[in-house]
């Protein structure tokens, strides 16, 4: 079965059933959790029992086999479900026999590995893609494979409002709350299960409704770290930082609001570019507006030209591989909370014209 993205599976009736292996992979926990909660509940309403759930750090292959080759007691058509939590080091110990294990023409259970990295080089990949279902769980990227496919997360918002939260949000109102949010996707699920309690049975989320309920102080503090950033103002944008990780914000949801809005000055600067390289007129309020930016309130625009422009050339360019390199740092050796913000910080010196941070 081709790969699937956790959009698509939660949106239609997903027949796993005969399936002897399962991988969900991505960096998305939220997708990852909703998805395997559909399948595990669809179990379970079946067959009356619960899949068994290992962890992936400490497990042996020799009890996730055993589980998977167990013929259930209750008898009929039931399989075993056998669910492997944070599989990447079970993957890269026991490749061989997970290998062994997927291309063996029939087997009485079905084995779900929720996994980080999923590498479409290797034969285990291409032996579950061929034989099994892959489910891709992180926010969907443009064709490019560059920037973040905000139409589809947009579309996904407004389905998802209706299926799980018994409400209706505009697409201007679903692209706002992208705006103030970013793209975690399990921030906007809470925050479009935080509207959902603001509006009555027939009324459509607007965006004066996004700005009322979701444009608190927590936003309004991201945007100025953003602002304080792009200004060229360390110690700002550090002390804004500080009060929302004071106050329990965690440090990657905070990346995930700002790398939003990053990537998009990132992308007016590759228009920009291209159009130097071209040799056609720049028109540089016009490539804000086409990268989505508004003029609201009044004088927005204006005021972030004037940021990109002070934040410089060299520096712009190289927005996309800053935001790349803190993403990857919070994941890997910055994922800690007492290290997550001194990349942050490393983020806004180099933003800084001053700075004497390498770039």
């Amino acid at each position: 079965m081709p790969t699937l993205h956790a959009f698509d599976s939660l949106s239609q009736s997903l027949d796993w059933q005969n399936e002897s292996t399962i991988v969900l992979f991505g960096d998305d926990s939220f997708l990852k959790q909703r998805v395997l909660g559909m399948l595990t509940e669809d179990y379970e309403s079946k067959v009356g029992f619960p899949a068994t759930v290992f962890d992936g750090n400490v497990v042996e292959w020799r009890d996730v086999s055993d589980e998977v080759a167990t013929v259930s007691l209750f008898g009929g058509d039931a399989r075993r479900v056998a669910v492997v939590d944070n599989a990447d080091r079970m993957i890269t110990q026991y490749r061989d026999r997970l290998e062994s294990y997927v291309t063996q023409e029939s087997t009485t259970g079905c084995l779900v590995l929720l996994v980080n990295r999923w590498q479409a080089n290797t034969r285990l990949y291409k032996s579950v893609d061929r034989v099994g279902l892959q489910i891709e769980c992180r926010a969907p990227l443009a064709a490019r494979k560059k920037e973040l496919d905000e139409p589809r997360i947009v579309k996904w918002m407004m389905a998802w409002a209706k299926q799980q939260h018994q409400c209706e949000i505009d697409k201007a109102a679903a692209e706002e709350l992208l705006g103030l949010v970013g793209s975690s996707l399990g921030m906007l699920d809470q925050d479009l299960a935080k509207l959902s309690l603001f509006v009555e049975p027939g009324e459509v989320i607007d965006v004066a409704k996004i700005q009322s309920v979701v444009g608190g102080w927590r936003q309004k503090t991201a945007w100025e770290i953003l602002d304080a950033g792009m200004d060229g103002d360390v110690a700002g944008a550090v002390s804004q930082l500080d009060h929302l990780l004071q106050a329990g914000e965690a440090a990657p949801a905070i990346f995930a609001q700002l790398s939003w809005a990053l990537r998009r000055f990132a992308q007016v600067t590759d228009q920009y570019l291209r159009d130097l390289r071209n040799r056609q007129k720049v028109n540089l309020p016009a490539i804000f507006k086409a990268c989505g930016f508004r003029d609201w309130p009044a004088g927005s625009l204006k005021r972030n030209e004037q940021r990109l422009i002070r934040l410089g050339r060299e520096r712009a360019a190289q927005l996309h591989r800053w935001l790349l390199e803190t993403d990857l740092a919070l994941k890997s050796s910055h994922s800690s909370p007492d290290r997550a913000r001194y990349a942050l910080e490393f983020l806004f010196m180099r933003m800084n014209r001053e700075s004497k941070a390498p770039k």
